[in-house]
């Protein structure tokens, strides 16, 4: 029974080389690459570190599903505030605040945005 489960796991000489040379004219483009469980390619370059899976994931078949985020919710609606959009532009002055852009927070010597047309 021992022989048998060694036999599994172990791997002779000449099918490590042959798993070599396969790997390597996958490199140069003489073979195809490998496809992962959805049909995607993998490509050939990725180091074999970041291309296995972890041992506890018993993941069989090759592929990089163990790289992608699992459990990201993809609804409209996530973002708390929307980037890059700004939430506040006053219409008139308000004493104290810059005289380029109008906020409270600075004033017109400390302020980052583009100079304001005179």
């Amino acid at each position: 029974a021992d022989a048998a489960a060694m036999s599994s796991n172990f791997t002779s000489r000449e099918e490590r080389r042959r798993k070599e040379e396969l790997d390597q004219a996958r490199k140069d483009g003489l073979a195809p690459a490998e496809l992962d469980e959805d049909g995607n390619e993998i490509n050939p370059h990725i180091p074999q570190f970041m291309a296995a899976a972890p041992w506890y994931l018993n993941q069989n078949k090759p592929g990089l599903k163990h790289q992608k985020a699992f459990n990201l919710t993809s609804e409209e609606g996530g973002d708390w505030y929307k980037r890059g959009v700004k939430t506040f532009q006053a219409t008139k002055f308000r004493k104290g605040a810059c005289e380029n852009c109008g906020a409270m927070t600075h004033k017109k010597k400390d302020c980052v945005e583009r100079p304001r047309k005179a």
